[in-house]
């Protein structure tokens, strides 16, 4: 017998997290583009976002298949994106403070406030997303500075600055817009945390996760 779900965060009903949800009235727009490969995720963080957020839209590539969005800067979302602006870090990244009112770029964009833009894949699948979608390398990037670790621990990170999806839309939100409270949004990821955690069994959580050599 299949396993029942809930509609709205795809997971097992004793697993479901949806009252743990915060709303969020953002004011800057979060869109999302989301790897095929982590649709599917049962503990994937982009979707808390997608469902706590007033101001957001997530949607679904496959960068196996290129063709199928030729043009993903106007056509992938409900609307084209408005002075868009990936969060993503690299060469030639600025800050993210550098997207506020009295920015360069803000001013270089006549006013707007940028549409943030974020990928949600692994690095290796994020690295083919930029590749495959020129349009999405071509746009302006900006990264998170001092990041604290991680709390997304049911997944081994590249790198000790790396954060999860979730992780970097609210810490990108705490600095354009802290009066918003994004960080309520992590509550909620804490708890699917816990919650796999107890599932799996601690023994099982140590030896797969845990820091300690």
């Amino acid at each position: 017998m299949p396993r029942v779900t809930c509609p709205a965060c795809f997971r097992p009903i004793a697993y479901c997290y949806c009252s743990r949800l915060h709303a969020i009235a953002n004011s800057w727009p979060v869109f999302i583009l989301q790897d095929v490969r982590e649709a599917g995720h049962p503990i994937g963080t982009a979707r808390i976002a997608s469902l706590s957020l007033n101001q957001v839209e997530m949607v679904t590539l496959d960068p196996d298949r290129p063709d199928s969005a030729p043009d993903l800067l106007n056509n992938a979302f409900h609307r084209p994106l408005r002075n868009p602006a990936l969060i993503y870090p690299g060469a030639g990244a600025r800050q993210v403070s550098e997207l506020g009112p009295d920015s360069a770029f803000t001013e270089a964009a006549q006013g707007l406030r940028s549409d943030l833009l974020f990928i949600d894949a692994d690095w290796g699948r994020s690295l083919r997303m930029l590749k495959v979608f020129p349009a999405l390398a071509a746009l302006p990037t900006f990264m998170l500075d001092g990041l604290p670790i991680s709390r997304y621990r049911i997944r081994k990170q590249p790198t000790p600055d790396a954060v999860s999806t979730l992780e970097a839309i609210v810490h990108t939100l705490n600095q354009l817009e802290p009066e918003a409270g994004s960080s309520a949004m992590l509550s909620t990821m804490d708890w699917m945390i816990d919650q796999q955690i107890k599932r799996m069994g601690d023994n099982t959580f140590q030896h797969n996760y845990s820091a300690s050599p």
